[in-house]
């Protein structure tokens, strides 16, 4: 009786002692790589210790299915740990997220993580509830947009940059072949929640409308820009590049969009902005993405004008039809009854929100392609 007692009483403290293992490693974060000087690694309880000029607390504004949202969050800021305690000294490179979960974080730029407006901070406590494991929260880049809490952060690795942009900053040629030669396109990053997309990249790939990233990389979930989509709307329709005429502030005449960007301006794809600049590097939301494909449309003789101007949010089945802006009404609604976005925005059309590389394909080819 007395053995069984102590074999209970044993195993009651290797749980307990298990179990504060686990609680310590969750609310463990380490800070490393290639960039910075010092390896950290810190508890909760030392990230509230840190000093006064460290700590941040303000509210930060997110999105999510629900809507916008609106919390108070205090924290530390990453910028200061970089620079302050692991002695960073370059403003360019690449920052991993990496969650205990097992999440996947698309990775974020370190110029992004030290830009004052942003604001990274590491979150111990949220509205007044103290975490038990660091979440991130950043300030939005613009209204609307989405991805900006990372959660259950475990570990931030600071690495050089992958790719040095020359070119294109999107793509990697895709190496042209021998004459009759062909060439298998497989792309290996293709996950199960970017299947809806498959078909439409490999058609639009295949096509050399789009490639991929290099080492059969799609890379799906990237953002994509302005100029990346003056590109492929441009290709997808069989336009001759133009040479650039320096009408916009911000696009200089070496770039490698602009011969891009000038063909998609010429034809009426797209236009500038008022204060005279291109925004080139400007992530393309689905209402901007929606007029220039349905200006494609109109291009290719597969709708006339004014029978796109007939359909109206009006008689939209989106839940949100009423954010949709009057100038981007007309192609939403046309596309919409096209089917065009099905599988992408069902209930909400969401029209502020920022288009990724498989949107971009699905869109393309469903309007352009779709037989």
């Amino acid at each position: 009786m007395k053995k069984t007692k102590v074999i209970s009483l044993v195993l009651a403290i290797v749980l307990i002692l298990s179990q504060s293992a686990v609680f310590a490693a969750e609310d463990t974060l380490e800070i490393g790589g290639a960039l910075v000087e010092s390896e950290l690694k810190f508890t909760l309880d030392e990230l509230k210790a840190m000093p006064e000029e460290a700590q941040i607390d303000q509210e930060y504004v997110y999105n999510s299915k629900s809507g916008e949202n609106l919390v108070e969050v205090k924290g530390v800021s990453l910028a200061y740990l970089l620079k302050e305690e692991a002695g960073l000294s370059v403003e360019e490179g690449k920052v991993e997220f990496i969650a205990s979960d097992g999440y996947e974080i698309d990775p974020q730029t370190l110029e992004d993580i030290l830009n004052e407006e942003l604001n990274f901070v590491l979150a111990y406590e949220v509205d007044g509830e103290e975490l038990s494991q660091v979440t991130i929260y950043r300030n939005l880049k613009e209204e609307g947009e989405f991805n900006t809490v990372y959660k259950f952060i475990c570990k931030i690795n600071i690495d050089e940059a992958e790719v040095v942009e020359t070119e294109s900053p999107e793509e990697e040629p895709v190496t042209e072949p021998e004459e009759d030669e062909e060439v298998e396109i497989v792309f290996t990053d293709i996950s199960d929640d970017y299947k809806f997309a498959e078909a439409a990249i490999y058609d639009l790939a295949a096509r050399k409308i789009i490639d991929g990233m290099g080492e059969g990389l799609y890379a799906p979930g990237n953002e994509f820009t302005r100029e990346q989509f003056c590109k492929i709307i441009v290709v997808a329709l069989g336009y001759d590049l133009k040479d650039y005429e320096g009408a916009f502030s911000d696009l200089a005449e070496d770039r490698w969009s602009a011969p891009y960007v000038q063909a998609a301006v010429d034809s009426g794809l797209f236009i500038g902005n008022p204060d005279g600049t291109f925004m080139p590097e400007k992530v393309i939301s689905r209402q901007e993405m929606a007029v220039v494909v349905a200006r494609a449309a109109v291009a290719k003789g597969l709708v006339e004008a004014e029978r796109l101007e007939k359909f109206v949010m009006e008689k939209s089945d989106y839940i949100d039809k009423d954010d949709v802006a009057d100038w981007a009404g007309n192609a939403v609604a046309w596309l919409e009854a096209e089917k065009v976005f099905e599988g992408i925005a069902d209930e909400n059309f969401e029209a502020t929100k920022n288009v990724n590389r498989a949107e971009a394909a699905v869109v393309v080819y469903n309007t352009l392609f779709l037989e």
